[in-house]
């Protein structure tokens, strides 16, 4: 078993540790959620509402459905690989598991003995169309299928664990005035030039920062804002705007068509900004 996380999280991760005490670590920092399941949205890339979709109609996959089913049950990991749509999710800083390969050594840490239990327990009838957003199961619904598994809402408490060693990595290796309090949200690779923005939560407060090269991940940003997070439609799309105290205001759409696009302005200064980014992972560019 422990092997098996140890190459997931090698495979996903590339830690600079020893991954197995990263896990190990892992493991005892979440044992306090160990008698309880914890689920959570993915980037809330598919958040759900209590209500179905009523202009759907689609007919239940009941093969499909079923094959899910069993091959938790069975703990078949190469089974439930081929029925995932790439890339599956994971919440930051966790790395997003982009093929079947990756799905195989990972499913150990999310097929933890209470989500085997629970999908093992399901039935068909407790499968519930929610329109676009696919099919789920149950009241906690872990798993969204749609043509395939399209997310995993489920978060085990191996899981979680390594998510918080990750996310207070990440932040130490800010300079020290912006650490306190801080969770990382995303971090947004320029694609076009050599910036590096991220994005941290406090609270309900959020936090821009703009780096002008990874050499200069360590210091002082050369922009920095403040400001929040709001939440449109249904399915939940993100929006963000910052401002900062010399009328620099700033507004990035990360659920937008790609390419997307972090747009900055001063108008005092008649100066605007825009810059094409990418998702990506601070500590595989951190100097």
């Amino acid at each position: 078993m422990i092997e098996k996380l140890i190459i997931a999280m090698n495979n996903l991760i590339n830690k600079k540790m020893n991954l197995k005490s990263l896990v190990v670590a892992g493991f005892c920092l979440s044992s306090i959620f160990l008698s309880s399941a914890i689920f959570t949205s993915c980037n809330d890339a598919k958040a759900k509402k209590d209500v179905t979709d009523s202009s759907y109609s689609e007919q239940r996959p009941d093969d499909a459905l079923n094959e899910l089913m069993r091959t938790f049950a069975e703990n078949d990991a190469p089974g439930f690989a081929a029925l995932c749509v790439y890339p599956i999710p994971r919440p930051y800083p966790l790395k997003s598991i982009d093929d079947s390969v990756a799905m195989v050594d990972y499913f150990p840490i999310i097929a933890d003995d209470y989500l085997r239990a629970y999908m093992k327990n399901a039935k068909l009838k407790d499968w519930e169309n929610f329109g676009w957003r696919g099919w789920s199961v149950g009241d906690e619904q872990p798993v969204w299928y749609d043509e395939g598994v399209q997310f995993i809402d489920y978060i085990s408490p191996a899981e979680s664990g390594l998510q918080k060693i990750l996310a207070r990595e990440e932040i130490m290796s800010l300079a020290p005035q912006y650490r306190e309090g801080w969770t990382p949200v995303m971090t947004l690779i320029e694609i076009d030039g050599d910036k590096v923005f991220r994005i941290d939560s406090k609270g309900d407060s959020f936090r821009l920062m703009g780096f002008d090269r990874p050499e200069h991940m360590r210091d002082i940003p050369s922009i920095l804002m403040l400001g929040s997070e709001d939440k449109e439609g249904s399915a939940g799309y993100s929006s963000y705007t910052f401002s900062d105290s010399i009328g620099g205001q700033a507004e990035f759409f990360p659920d937008a068509e790609p390419p997307v696009n972090i747009f900055i302005k001063y108008p005092k200064l008649k100066k605007e900004s825009s810059y094409k980014v990418r998702n990506g992972y601070w500590r595989d560019i951190l100097k």
